[in-house]
């Protein structure tokens, strides 16, 4: 037994009292549960006609695809991006779709994002735009396009469609027309950023997307925080129109080169396609020569198309340096390794080894 003693002030306040002490050793008590750890072990999902029991897709598995047709304009003094999004959704599912729910992704940027009320999550508010800024939702009907009503909670938007969409098989056609500011600089995701010779614009997840529906969990509706790069499948065809003096890449094939290049850049790019070694399509001393620019007022619009896939992105610069080089794939086939970057991104280990990288 251990005694207390306290005395506080000039009251000459006295406290005593007695406390017991610990032993000397106190084991820790472990949670160890070795029938827990060693417990018979059941699949999360059970096997059924969808899913069969070697992982690989059931009988009967299906996935829903949306085709998209994004028409873009991007204004690199307001940092503006402006676009109209035409989806074609089908329904491959045995139910019935009354509605249809999309990822609002640059929503994140909103003051009020549920993401800025994470500490691990929240954006500085330099960074905070106002989020879609959605002019027209329409779904096609008997007579054309008509009013869609929507709901929009953070990074979600909900469109009602005006009759069932009918199960296996099918489809739906959505136009959207919106608008948003490219937000500042945010680790490469989306942003845009400084440099001598012009801004880089960085544009990913830019355009509203729909949520998977799926037989596991119906709708797929998590809020922006780890969910939004889970996505429906199907064919991309946009185009991106900025100022005539900006170099764009993006994914997928580019389907114009005549109508935004040089003769000399034509060239160029058709030698890089068979070409093992890097060729460069735009010199570094050509960034600043209007002359290696088809055309010197007005603006241009890049093609671009990709099939089967979730997503793509796209970047645009007037800085831009561009060079190329052919991979060779087991297949046979010969993809094109391109970089684009600016000058200050050359050096000792710069972008410059960027294609023969991108290569192996």
């Amino acid at each position: 037994m251990k005694t207390l003693l306290l005395s506080l002030g000039a009251a000459g306040l006295l406290v005593a009292g007695s406390v017991a002490a610990a032993p000397a050793s106190t084991a820790p008590q472990s949670n160890y549960d070795p029938l827990a750890a060693f417990a018979p072990f059941d699949y999360q999902y059970p096997v059924n006609r969808y899913r069969s029991a070697n992982g690989m897709p059931g009988p009967d598995y299906w996935q829903n695809q949306v085709d998209y047709t994004i028409r873009a304009r991007l204004d690199p003094a307001s940092k503006t991006l402006s676009a109209t999004e035409t989806f074609t959704y089908t329904n491959n599912s045995p139910d019935e779709l009354d509605f249809l729910w999309l990822q609002m992704d640059q929503n994140r940027y909103r003051k009020d994002a549920r993401g800025n009320f994470s500490a691990a999550h929240a954006l500085p508010p330099k960074w905070h735009t106002k989020g879609y800024q959605i002019a027209s939702v329409e779904v096609r009907g008997a007579d054309g396009f008509i009013k869609a009503h929507t709901i929009t909670s953070d990074t979600r938007m909900r469109i009602d469609l005006p009759q069932p969409l009918q199960a296996d098989g099918g489809m739906v056609e959505v136009r959207i027309v919106y608008s948003y500011t490219v937000p500042g600089k945010f680790g490469g995701r989306t942003d845009w950023y400084h440099t001598k010779n012009g801004n880089v614009f960085e544009i990913a997840q830019w355009f509203p997307r729909l949520a998977v529906y799926d037989d596991l969990r119906g709708w797929n509706t998590l809020p922006y925080l780890n969910n939004e790069f889970y996505l429906e499948y199907g064919d991309i065809d946009y185009y991106v129109t900025v100022p005539w003096n900006m170099i764009v890449t993006g994914s997928g094939k580019l389907m114009n080169p005549e109508d935004v290049l040089t003769k000399t850049q034509l060239k160029r790019l058709e030698k890089a396609h068979h070409s093992e070694k890097t060729v460069m399509i735009r010199k570094p001393s050509e960034v600043n020569d209007p002359s290696s620019r088809p055309k010197q007022s007005g603006t241009l619009t890049w093609h671009f198309h990709m099939d089967n896939t979730r997503d793509v992105a796209f970047g645009a610069s007037k800085a831009f340096v561009w060079d190329a080089a052919r991979i060779d794939l087991p297949n046979g086939k010969h993809p094109l390794a391109q970089s684009l970057y600016p000058v200050e991104s050359m050096g000792k280990g710069g972008w410059q080894d960027s294609t023969q990288g991108v290569k192996f």
